[in-house]
């Protein structure tokens, strides 16, 4: 299934996001945000294994979330970092599988000129990170400042430490296959 072309079922969707964050290939926002506003759905499963990538791309696609009348559950199905680490937090709730991670750091990117270009350059940074800080704060609750610190230190979260700390609401639930095959391999005794 592309990003672009959601699978739909019913009451419910799912988009995949399974790549980098970006105009110019893997996710991208204009594809992204009309694949969302196409959808009837009442729950959107919005599946997360992405390094990240342009943040406003992500801002865009995070709206798109937002403002659809849907139920949005994220799940982290692999990785959620750096642009993909807040496009989650677009979702009613998040759900992070086992092993999985949330890496969250400063915005970055380049830039050329001369110094008057490179200051203008980092402070735009600066209220880059300072916006998704402030996104990440909405959903955690921890303070600006612990949250300047573990974007400066480039955090990487497995599931248990991203539950702890707010990023996600829930660890998603192991499947009991082995114990459901072992139930349909008994014996049917109700003969007996």
């Amino acid at each position: 299934m592309s990003p672009n072309k959601p699978d739909e079922d019913g009451d419910e969707a799912t988009i995949y996001v399974y790549d980098v964050i970006s105009e110019w290939g893997g996710v991208g926002a204009k594809d992204f945000v009309s694949g969302v506003n196409s959808l009837k759905a009442r729950t959107i499963h919005l599946r997360i294994n992405s390094p990240g990538g342009d943040v406003f791309e992500a801002r865009a696609m995070k709206a798109a979330l937002e403002q659809h009348s849907a139920k949005v559950v994220a799940h982290v199905d692999g990785l959620a970092a750096s642009a993909a680490s807040f496009l989650m937090l677009g979702a009613d709730e998040v759900e992070i599988a086992d092993g999985a991670f949330v890496m969250i750091h400063n915005a970055w990117g380049f830039s050329m000129g001369d110094a008057r270009e490179m200051r203008a350059t980092a402070e735009l940074l600066d209220k880059i990170t300072n916006t998704i800080a402030g996104d990440y704060h909405g959903k955690t609750g921890l303070k600006m400042a612990d949250l300047r610190q573990m974007m400066d230190d480039e955090t990487w979260l497995d599931s248990a430490e991203a539950l702890a700390k707010g990023f996600v609401d829930r660890i998603a639930p192991r499947s009991n296959k082995a114990s459901a095959a072992a139930l349909s391999a008994r014996f049917d005794l109700s003969a007996y």
